[in-house]
């Protein structure tokens, strides 16, 4: 979910998001990745999550994995390295399943299945390569592709066709946004969310939008058959703080792409900050999954 700390996201923004990341996720491409995983995987399967934020990719998969499994979650940002423990510790304790320290890793015991979950600091600006995916199974990343240039995507692509690992990578923004009901201020927030998804967030220019269909080219040209699904956020009215925080956030980008728009986006706010008191308003943003199997 973040890479490196400049991206700026926070524990409490990915609990609040996960909820919602679960809804939205494409069951039948994870059930294709799990498929692929037992394909060529013997004992644990071992996965690799990069940008694993709080741990949610592992919360969301391991249970439809269900076989014992050996996780890694790469992210640069220590505190949320240091959160994932908590989280999956808060989460695993929920579904009454024991956990304890293995050798500085955190072994979860669910039912007959054992999965073993390791945090691992990295820069992926940088060190993608450094990552060793021949000593795994498969390859997972969430809410992240959006952020990375064009030419991130081509080394990570690169590593893929070296590595023949088949990759699962969810709730990548594909830049439809949709207000219900509608407001004629909203095309001003869209062209500016759009406007702001291209900057650098740290991995250079950023592919934002176009990011998914541009890694499915690239992957099929290595030798990959690719699957997309659309994994949409509905966010309902009666989700109040999360409309609230959507709409606050996406007045602050508009606002700040174009300052002269500031009154316009104020009042857009207000009458937002309205419909979400009355219960009348829900929101749309789409996103898709992505699922890359190296054709034998």
């Amino acid at each position: 979910m973040t890479a490196a700390a400049n991206t700026g996201f926070s524990t409490d923004w990915l609990r609040q998001r996960e909820p919602f990341d679960l809804a939205a996720r494409s069951q039948s491409l994870a059930t294709g990745f799990q498929g692929a995983l037992r394909s060529q995987a013997g004992g644990a399967l071992r996965i690799v999550d990069l940008a694993s934020g709080s741990g949610a990719n592992f919360r969301a998969l391991a249970p439809l994995l269900g076989t014992d499994q050996e996780w890694r979650l790469v992210d640069h940002d220590p505190l949320l390295l240091a959160a994932q423990r908590t989280e999956i510790t808060k989460w695993a304790s929920g579904h009454g399943w024991h956990c304890h320290d293995h050798k500085g890793a955190l072994a979860i015991h669910a039912g007959p299945a054992r999965w073993l979950v390791r945090g691992q600091q990295l820069d992926l600006a940088s060190d993608l390569e450094d990552i060793d995916l021949a000593s795994c199974d498969g390859l997972v990343t969430t809410a992240f592709l959006d952020l990375v240039s064009a030419a991130w995507l081509d080394r990570l692509s690169a590593l893929l066709a070296r590595t023949r690992r088949p990759l699962l990578a969810t709730l990548t923004v594909d830049g439809r946004r949709t207000w219900f009901p509608g407001r004629p201020a909203d095309h001003l927030l869209a062209d500016a969310f759009l406007a702001h998804q291209g900057g650098d967030k740290g991995f250079g220019p950023s592919l934002g939008v176009r990011a998914t269909p541009y890694l499915a080219a690239s992957l099929a040209t290595a030798g990959y058959q690719n699957s997309t699904q659309a994994s949409d956020w509905h966010i309902g009215h009666e989700h109040r703080d999360m409309l609230l925080g959507m709409a606050k956030e996406a007045a602050a980008v508009a606002a700040e792409a174009d300052p002269s728009s500031e009154p316009a986006v104020s009042s857009w706010l207000a009458d937002r900050s309205t419909d979400i008191c009355q219960g009348l308003l829900s929101l749309q943003v789409g996103h898709l999954d992505l699922l890359a199997v190296p054709i034998r």
